[in-house]
């Protein structure tokens, strides 16, 4: 649904976006942005993030910036960039990163030198594997958008919504049940790469640390242009921001970093070569500001918590006092930067600085493999057994707990992981606050009440600790 916050906003975006209109490609809008004489944006879609290609004409041939994952629909944007630049030399395809809404459609350009980070191979690898399941996720959510289209209690734009969701999701499914076969990049690089069009010069950096490892930059500086990716955008059209919900930094190595912060760096200090800042997915829009404020983000969080990790500080404090908040006010609700991230990123970054384990990651990978109540005992022992091995913060652990009891209702793995919370810290009068409700839940009134009870010795002003033990006295009685 497209935010229409103040009418100036809603004249703004229908100026950006509506006159692209192009017709219709496989019953979806098509759009088609000129950016520059020589580079164009194109679309296809009202209200879904889907991946915007991008193709730039030079003195050598055409080069294509991202396919989407549906040939069809990079078969009739590749008409499209021929129409408009009225040639079809086309030279390369270059991939931003290797995720599938970026790589499917890689054969349709299969006469170009396909060109990309060297991490994009193993990606796209691992994306056409992992098609069975894809498949499956496909075939339930075409099942919930025709029950929610048949219901009748979606407004006009939801259901539009609705049926742009339906038409991708049957094209997407349609093509993963074909068998289909990646087509790999055939040129790839690690670092930098420049590729040398006549009157075009385009600059490839890794970037690779927050999305995710295969992530670069394409400078075109002869356009004042800059392809970003899917790594942050700082403005949505639409309520669905797709890819660039969540800004974090979770994906890199030790070795990334330092090359990912020299490479933006040196872009921010050549922000007079740019104009344009091009997110992969055309409901995103990114300024220099968002992407200077978000270098600076990843900046301080690399330094402060390598230091943290080298100096063996209290991980919980750290994380109590470095909120967005107390640390970051100007990024607060800014596309993108959430408290979840937030945490993904010191997680992530005290991860790789320590060698530690995270806990949370570990519970998350039980869950995701439907292998927790099983997995979960094992994984407690290995804790207790070795707690240097790994890192967690008692808030989380809860937290996943909560999720456990409340929307999963699986009352015996809560219970255990609240057990192994009290274990992890014995001194935390909410652990056994938690634990006393788990067990109040699972029926077994007397273990809550003298768990209540632990929990008051601890923090004589637990006030829902008094409010329970008096209740559950009376339940006794």
């Amino acid at each position: 649904m497209l935010k229409k916050k103040t009418l100036l906003a809603a004249a703004v975006i229908a100026l950006m976006v509506w006159p692209c209109l192009a017709g219709s490609v496989e019953g979806l809008p098509l759009h088609v942005k000129k950016i520059t004489d020589n580079v164009i944006r194109i679309w296809a879609g009202d209200y879904i993030s889907s991946t915007a290609v991008s193709a730039v004409a030079t003195q050598k041939g055409i080069v294509v910036i991202d396919t989407t994952d549906i040939p069809k629909l990079d078969q009739a944007f590749r008409k499209v960039i021929e129409k408009e630049f009225g040639r079809n030399d086309f030279k390369y395809l270059i991939n931003t990163h290797g995720h599938g809404d970026h790589t499917k459609g890689n054969g349709v350009y299969s006469d170009c030198q396909i060109i990309a980070h060297e991490s994009v191979v193993e990606m796209m690898k691992e994306n056409f594997n992992d098609i069975p399941r894809l498949i499956e996720w496909y075939n339930g959510d075409i099942q919930r958008l025709n029950d929610e289209i048949a219901s009748g209690k979606l407004t006009d734009e939801q259901k539009k919504a609705a049926n742009e969701r339906l038409i991708i999701d049957t094209l997407s499914g349609e093509f993963m049940k074909s068998s289909p076969k990646p087509v790999f990049p055939t040129k790839t690089f690690k670092d930098k790469l420049v590729l040398d069009c006549g009157d075009t010069t385009f600059e490839l950096y890794q970037a690779g640390g927050t999305h995710t490892q295969s992530d670069i930059f394409i400078l075109v500086p002869q356009q004042g242009v800059l392809f970003t990716g899917d790594m942050m955008a700082d403005k949505w059209l639409t309520d669905t921001p797709g890819c660039l919900a969540t800004f974090a930094v979770r994906s890199g190595t030790v070795t990334d970093y330092p090359v990912l912060m020299k490479n933006w760096k040196s872009l921010i200090d050549r922000k007079n070569e740019i104009t344009h800042y091009i997110p992969g997915h055309w409901n995103g829009e990114l300024s220099f500001e968002g992407f200077e404020n978000r270098f600076n983000y990843a900046a301080a969080l690399l330094e402060d918590v390598k230091a943290l990790a080298d100096s063996g500080g209290n991980l919980s404090q750290f994380v109590a006092a470095y909120s967005l908040k107390n640390k970051f006010p100007h990024l607060v609700d800014s596309p993108g930067i959430t408290r979840q991230g937030h945490s993904m990123s010191i997680y992530h970054l005290y991860t790789i600085y320590s060698g530690k384990i995270s806990v949370i990651d570990a519970l998350q990978r039980l869950f995701a493999d439907n292998n927790f109540t099983a997995g979960l005992g094992k994984l407690g022992e290995d804790i207790l057994k070795a707690k240097d091995k790994y890192f967690y913060v008692e808030a989380d652990i809860n937290g996943f707990a909560y999720f456990l009891l409340q929307q999963q209702k699986q009352v015996d793995d809560a219970v255990k992981l609240f057990e192994l919370n009290a274990q992890l810290h014995p001194a935390s009068w909410n652990v056994y606050d938690s634990l006393a409700e788990a067990y109040y839940v699972k029926g077994d009134k007397k273990k809550a009440l003298s768990l209540y009870k632990k929990s008051l010795e601890l923090n004589p002003q637990n006030e829902n600790g008094k409010k329970f033990i008096a209740q559950i006295e009376n339940e006794i009685k």
